[in-house]
């Protein structure tokens, strides 16, 4: 396939667009593919995606895209064009198995089929921000989950008493993180377990900082490297995937889109969702990653709303990559309420019982307005894989999942999303479990889900 060598050149010498340019010609270009091939979005509330002759027409339309409209580079405002050919030799090379870790610790997370029974990958944490003196103990109590095969880092504003400002201390930061998190799962008893640079700023001098077989990023470890929105990417990151790639650690990204925006509607986002996974293994030979579809909002909304449309996309958008593109994918899920809260795990059983159902894997939990020490806890890692776990052992089917969903959409609807609490305040870390009132709290979210026809072992 295409070399990453070759994307860097091109990133330097395709035809020079003014990014306002590339985004009115996205939305164009995706109002134009739906249009062509007949997307569309049902409109009788569906959460799963039932027509097969949509997703061959949203698989068609993201070739078109790629081999067509190509892949912006931010850093240069460059355009990467891509041939057809090209496009689909990546897709065909895309592997749909990786193993991370090492020793007795190492993990193979691997592609899934469209309603699975069995075999699913979890990724527990963290994807958040907590202070220096909670780094080690939060990774700890993560690699103690005993369904984790991988612990992504994590960010903080501090280190060492100085403010994270400015490349110098940015690289510092990345090494630091990379020695909490290898000190947090040798106490976990987990040494050997893959974990992946979440990254303290996208400047190459800091992404490559904690490559280090020793102390930092061995090379059964990773870096998330996230394709931007609209179908962007930017030369720090490609940088760093050169680097990485020839190290021999991995990359996973993201394949996420935003209704809403310049892609259009659900169906546009749905066509951006799979440039998005298409793009990062291409650009940064990312692995795997989310695939989800959101919808673009202001303020974060007073009373909660299920919107089967975007779920319904999503649905569509990983039946595509499941057909045509054998990279592993994972369901991941934000909430508007925090940890500790009982509509944070109502919430997180809404975003996360799809998974399954949709071949995705499970992904990190946190609260969408994250603050310091106030983003997740593992209780809530723990409980959307028991969860995901229930639906593919008592739901089964994306036709039974149309009915349980409309049940649980219910437990949700009109709902106050509640605040965040400091993590400290509901969660034992020492111990390795909740508050015994966060322990009630879950207990009650588990008798609601029994009561909607939900399983649990």
């Amino acid at each position: 396939m295409i070399s990453l060598l070759d994307i860097a050149e091109r990133s330097q010498k395709g035809p020079k667009v003014e990014e306002k340019t590339w985004n009115l010609s996205l939305f164009r270009k995706m109002e134009e593919l739906t249009g062509k091939y007949g997307i569309k979005c049902p409109d009788d509330g569906s959460f799963f995606n039932h027509d097969d002759a949509q997703v061959e027409a949203a698989y068609r339309a993201a070739v078109d895209f790629l081999s067509e409209q190509g892949i912006y580079c931010l850093t240069t405002s460059r355009v990467i064009q891509l041939t057809r050919d090209e496009v689909l030799q990546a897709i065909r090379e895309a592997p749909s198995e990786i193993a991370v870790g090492t020793g007795r610790d190492v993990r193979v997370i691997k592609s899934r089929r469209i309603e699975e029974t069995e075999g699913l990958s979890h990724v527990p944490g963290h994807h958040a921000p907590f202070s220096e003196e909670l780094g080690s103990i939060c990774v700890k109590n993560m690699a103690q989950i005993p369904s984790a095969d991988l612990i992504e880092g994590f960010n903080f504003r501090a280190v060492d008493g100085r403010e994270v400002y400015g490349m110098p201390l940015e690289a510092y930061a990345s090494r630091r993180q990379l020695a909490w998190l290898r000190q947090g799962i040798r106490q976990a008893g987990r040494p050997g377990i893959g974990v992946a640079l979440y990254p303290i700023s996208t400047r190459a001098s800091v992404l490559v900082a904690p490559m280090d077989p020793d102390y930092g990023l061995r090379r059964t470890d990773g870096i998330l490297l996230t394709m931007l929105p609209d179908v962007k990417m930017e030369q720090d990151m490609l940088t760093a995937a050169i680097v990485y790639n020839d190290y021999g650690a991995f990359a996973r990204g993201v394949a996420s889109a935003t209704a809403g925006g310049f892609c259009g509607g659900v169906e546009g986002a749905v066509i951006e969702a799979v440039c998005q996974l298409v793009g990062g293994w291409i650009c940064y030979r990312d692995r795997f990653g989310p695939a989800s579809i959101g919808r673009a909002t202001g303020r974060m909304a007073e009373r909660l709303q299920p919107q089967p449309n975007t779920y319904w996309a999503s649905s569509l958008a990983c039946q595509v990559l499941n057909r045509y593109c054998p990279l592993p994918y994972f369901n991941g899920g934000y909430t508007q309420s925090g940890p500790g809260t009982l509509t944070q795990l109502l919430e997180l059983a809404y975003n996360f019982a799809r998974g399954p159902l949709n071949g995705a894997n499970v992904d990190k939990v946190r609260h969408q307005r994250a603050q310091v020490n106030q983003a997740q806890t593992p209780l809530e890692a723990e409980w959307t894989w028991e969860v995901c776990n229930a639906v593919m052992h008592s739901v089964h089917t994306r036709s039974n999942g149309e009915v349980f969903y409309r049940k649980l959409a219910e437990l949700i609807e009109g709902r106050k999303p509640e605040p965040a609490r400091d993590v400290r305040e509901v969660y034992d870390w020492a111990h390795h479990r909740p508050m015994p009132a966060y322990h009630e709290v879950y207990l009650q979210a588990k008798q609601m889900l029994s009561g909607v026809g939900l399983q649990f072992a």
